[in-house]
């Protein structure tokens, strides 16, 4: 029986389609993330999900710092950025392939989850179809880390404000110690290249507190402001409230955040930009 394959959706728009095209991008980008030290007790990243040339090199700094481990299942999460749908979508499909191979999805902890929390984790194939959140990060995980591990991709859809707290008993509740945790988001959304470097420090230097409370009171401050062109603080919420849950919960520490904004690209507008942060966290 053939395995039901995701195939990439934004292959070209966000990297490159030809294997050793993305081959020899993720060499040059990890070049310069080589003072990233890989760390065995690494458990979680926080990672942005723009096209390659713009936070590529954050990714892979980020990436660095697990660079050659090796972990059973990578739990992925973001926030949905391509379908509308209620609680928090399991991917369906048994493998997940890009240029650069395949990878086995954890059916086992799916329907563990489904199991543990039908109320909130549910399969729904087609809010994982054409959404990029990701599926970008497949490259730098098949390029960083030992063969071998599988993927549990997880979407947030509609949900409650506080829906990360139950996310995060679930998953503490189904991982075994060798999983590796990846959110999934951008920071600020438009403001000008100034006001995004101001809103993205504070934002990083929430997450890697773990502090909660302060970051929805930082987002709600935000919004209040009005600041010209900024719509939001980071795109992914619950993905990553739910992994900061998790790090408070079982002592993690953070390591330095990372960051940069597509204003730091070559010739590009200052004017309306993104902001791109990278967080690891480790056992303590």
């Amino acid at each position: 029986m053939q395995p039901n394959v995701r195939h990439p959706s934004v292959a070209e728009e966000f990297y490159p389609s030809d294997p050793r095209q993305l081959e020899e991008l993720l060499n040059n980008l990890f070049s310069k993330a080589a003072s990233q030290s890989a760390a065995d007790r690494v458990k979680a990243i926080i990672v942005p999900h723009a096209a390659y040339r713009y936070s590529g090199e954050i990714s892979a700094k980020a990436f660095a710092s697990v660079f050659g481990r090796s972990f059973r299942t990578v739990i992925l999460m973001g926030n949905a950025h391509a379908y509308l749908f209620d609680g928090i979508a399991i991917d369906g499909h048994d493998v997940w392939s890009s240029p650069l191979g395949n990878v086995q999805i954890d059916r086992e902890m799916s329907r563990r989850l489904a199991d543990l929390a039908p109320d909130h984790f549910h399969e729904l194939d087609i809010a994982h179809h054409c959404d990029h959140v990701l599926e970008v990060q497949l490259p730098f995980l098949q390029h960083s880390l030992a063969p071998g591990f599988s993927i549990l991709p997880l979407l947030f859809g509609e949900n409650r404000p506080d829906v990360y707290r139950a996310a995060a008993d679930s998953i503490i509740r189904i991982m075994t110690g060798d999983e590796l945790l990846v959110a999934s988001t951008d920071l600020s959304h438009y403001p000008s290249y100034r006001d995004a470097r101001n809103i993205d420090n504070t934002t990083l230097e929430h997450m890697s507190r773990m502090d909660i409370e302060a970051l929805e009171h930082h987002e709600q401050e935000i919004r209040q402001r009005k600041i010209p062109g900024a719509t939001s603080a980071f795109c992914s919420p619950d993905a990553v409230k739910t992994l900061l849950e998790i790090g408070h919960r079982l002592g993690w520490k953070s390591g330095e955040p990372l960051y940069m904004n597509s204003g730091d690209a070559v010739h590009d507008d200052r004017m309306a930009v993104v902001g791109y942060g990278a967080i690891s966290f480790s056992e303590s």
